[in-house]
């Protein structure tokens, strides 16, 4: 898969098929609309494209409390991957792009850049200046400029539309399992890791701190059953999200504790898959009580990651 950034690096001659959209999650929802994508391509010989953007349009459109991304550029890469498509192609949400008219869009972009021959969107697809395009005047503009259009319906689990806001409420309630279950993939944050305070380590705990982007959504305060993935290696893991009371810290931090690994990490790149909440945060009286508390954590990750073993391909 390549992974594009500027116009210029798009053959105009190749004919492709494009699916369009945020792919914020890139859940159950975008999944089909993908596979859908890759098949078509490959049935007509064309170059499957992914088109969406760098940054999120919410952050020129509402300056201010735009919504939080489950994944970030990096993440969104690495999934992708996995669906076997040809380009993945990165544009800038600019003033430029935002200014364009549902119809300059579908000349400048669909037609004099990307060659489209077919577009996937969702059933909610919106484009072009202040959202005036709908998937009704696509399929007008799609006749009119000579390319088909595909509308991939919703993906419903109990009655419910699979979405990334019902995601993001289930990630921010802790409700990892639900979250997971839209997804059709554990939740995970892939990051660097930073120096901490080392309190786990002198406790015999040592936790792997890692930086998150302001934009990236966590998981509510507390502790959770973990995978984390080290140079393609899995390993078991409990993290802990919050400002650990015991020690009276102002801000919030993702530690993680990885089972039966010992190695340094500071700045180095690890990625870790959210599973099970077991419980909150809570202030223990003293160190003693919180070490306690850790080796129930541990035996109870322990025992969740060898029911699930096979699931999980520990």
């Amino acid at each position: 898969m390549r992974v594009l950034n500027k116009y210029e690096q798009i053959n105009k001659n190749i004919s492709r098929g494009v699916a369009l959209g945020n792919f914020d999650g890139i859940h159950l929802g975008h999944q089909k609309l993908i596979k859908t994508l890759v098949e078509k391509s490959k049935l007509e010989d064309m170059e499957s494209c992914v088109y969406t953007f760098l940054n999120h349009p919410q952050s020129l459109v509402k300056k201010q409390n735009f919504k939080m991304h489950i994944t970030n550029f990096y993440n969104k890469v690495e999934i992708l991957k996995s669906f076997n498509l040809d380009t993945l192609f990165f544009d800038t949400f600019s003033e430029t792009i935002m200014s364009l008219s549902a119809e300059e869009f579908v000349i400048k972009i669909l037609i004099n850049t990307l060659n489209c021959k077919f577009v996937v969107v969702g059933f909610d697809y919106r484009f072009g200046y202040k959202a005036q395009g709908d998937v009704s005047l696509l399929k007008t503009y799609g006749e009119k400029y000579g390319f088909d259009v595909i509308v991939i319906e919703p993906v419903e689990i109990n009655d419910e539309k699979v979405s990334s806001s019902i995601i993001r409420s289930h990630i921010k309630n802790g409700n990892i399992t639900g979250a997971n279950t839209y997804l059709g993939r554990p939740f995970l944050i892939k990051s660097h890791v930073i120096n901490g305070k080392k309190r786990g380590r002198t406790m015999g705990y040592p936790t792997a701190n890692i930086e998150v982007e302001p934009n990236q959504i966590i998981p509510t305060e507390g502790v959770y059953i973990t995978v984390v993935t080290i140079d393609g290696v899995r390993y078991q893991g409990l993290t802990s999200i919050g400002t650990n009371p015991t020690f009276n810290n102002q801000y919030t931090s993702i530690e993680t504790y990885i089972i039966n690994y010992y190695e340094p990490l500071y700045d180095r790149t690890i990625t870790i898959e959210f599973y099970e909440k077991i419980r909150k945060q809570i202030k223990f009286k003293n160190t003693s009580e919180l070490s306690l508390q850790i080796d129930k954590d541990i035996k109870n990750a322990k025992k969740y990651l060898q029911d699930n073993k096979d699931m999980l391909d520990l």
